[in-house]
């Protein structure tokens, strides 16, 4: 007797009846299935009827309702917030983003994780631990939601506890601790996301460079260089200039700073920690990054203070690099790189302008010019009484009660 119903081929030619689990023992093996037997309903719709079809047409899914658009005011906020960051200039950065918080979509944890995360990184680029503190309160809360979608939860996950383990370290001076905040970290956050990479990579870096140096330890020091490559090999073939300048610096820092300790081999030296800074240096005049930042500049003057290098040296390794320089010593260097920053000078972090006034004044004295030297240390004095940080503006004063002249007893 003929069937009045579909095979098992029949169903398994429809690519409906594939996506449907009550077909699939008819695809699994469709001629051992045989015939099927369907409600009457079904059975009288006639043979060789797809068995999706013989059910009737699929009604079509109601629409979803889709998030309202995100508001004009907020987006262009958030935008301006993120090209002043890039540029280093963190304090009008922070006012765009107060600009933004009153546009803010309600009822929307990731635009909340949004303005929070990067409040956070411009308390952490300042110094500003307290700040700081209150941001990654407020962002746990926003973890804490249950709107958040599970992927960016994961995301701000690790962004806390990067952010965390960088007060950790800037702000309490443990370097293990904050170690052990980034062993925290979700591996799954950093396999998808190269940004949370670098910044992973990298403070883990400079977290081990600190423990190394004070523990006068190699494997230490190879495994911070290790961390600092691959945060920059991450940056590297992930596009992200800003993030690889950043790299860039901080390796050469490690470099310089390892190898004056001795505690790398002979294939380690200054001038290769000067490529990598020179390479920095590039990037940020490609990409106009970091014009409010003088981080570069230290790192340069204390590697060459430190490897005892001329000044000549530097300028045929710049030329190399494809960035020339147009001083003829270490002191017009800096005092090149300090007028560039005029009128943005007060954006300048305060501990960043302590630490250059008085590397500017360390090698203006080298090169005889007391009476420069001398004013350095005055202005380096002033910005040190500016710092919240009590034990950072001893250290300062202390640094500049050194460099100064010691009166001459009659």
């Amino acid at each position: 007797m003929a069937s009045h119903g579909p095979t098992g081929g029949d169903a398994a030619q429809c690519a409906h009846c594939r996506s449907n689990p009550q077909w699939w023992p008819l695809l699994a093996a469709p001629a051992a299935a045989g015939p099927l037997q369907l409600p009457s309903r079904q059975r009288r719709a006639g043979p060789g009827r797809c068995p999706c079809r013989l059910a009737g047409p699929t009604p079509a899914p109601a629409p979803g309702r889709s998030p309202p658009l995100i508001p004009w005011a907020y987006t262009e906020a958030l935008a301006r917030a993120d090209h002043l960051l890039d540029r280093g200039e963190l304090y009008p950065a922070r006012l765009a983003l107060q600009q933004a918080a009153p546009h803010q979509p309600p009822h929307d944890p990731l635009a909340a994780a949004a303005l929070g995360w990067r409040r956070a990184r411009i308390a952490r680029r300042l110094g500003d631990w307290g700040a700081l503190q209150d941001e990654l309160r407020d962002l746990s809360h926003t973890l804490n939601d249950p709107r958040l979608p599970a992927p960016e939860r994961l995301q701000l996950q690790a962004r806390i506890a990067i952010l965390a383990a960088w007060h950790w370290y800037g702000s309490l001076g443990q370097p293990a601790a904050a170690l052990a905040r980034l062993e925290e970290v979700p591996p799954n956050a950093l396999a998808f996301d190269p940004t949370l990479r670098c910044d992973h990579g990298n403070l883990r870096g400079i977290a081990l460079r600190e423990l190394a140096l004070a523990q006068s330890d190699p494997a230490l020091a190879a495994a911070s260089l290790a961390a600092l490559g691959d945060a920059l090999r991450s940056a590297s073939l992930a596009g992200l200039p800003d993030a690889l300048q950043i790299c860039a610096a901080n390796l050469a820092h490690g470099i310089g700073q390892l190898s004056h300790a001795g505690l790398l081999d002979s294939a380690a030296s200054v001038q290769e920690a000067l490529r990598w800074l020179l390479l920095s240096d590039v990037i940020c005049t490609r990409w106009q990054l970091g014009r409010s930042s003088l981080l570069n500049t230290i790192f340069l003057l204390r590697l060459c203070g430190l490897g005892g290098l001329r000044f000549a040296v530097l300028r045929r390794l710049a030329e190399d690099a494809g960035q020339p320089l147009q001083a003829d010593s270490y002191a017009a260097l800096a005092a090149q790189r300090w007028d560039a920053c005029r009128g943005r000078q007060s954006q300048i972090p305060a501990d960043q302008r302590c630490a250059f006034l008085l590397l500017w004044a360390r090698h203006a004295a080298a090169e005889c010019d007391s009476f420069s030297a001398a004013d350095l240390i005055r202005q380096a004095r002033l910005q040190a009484r500016k710092l919240r940080d009590p034990q950072a503006r001893q250290r300062y004063l202390d640094e500049a009660d050194a460099l100064s002249p010691q009166p001459q007893r009659a």
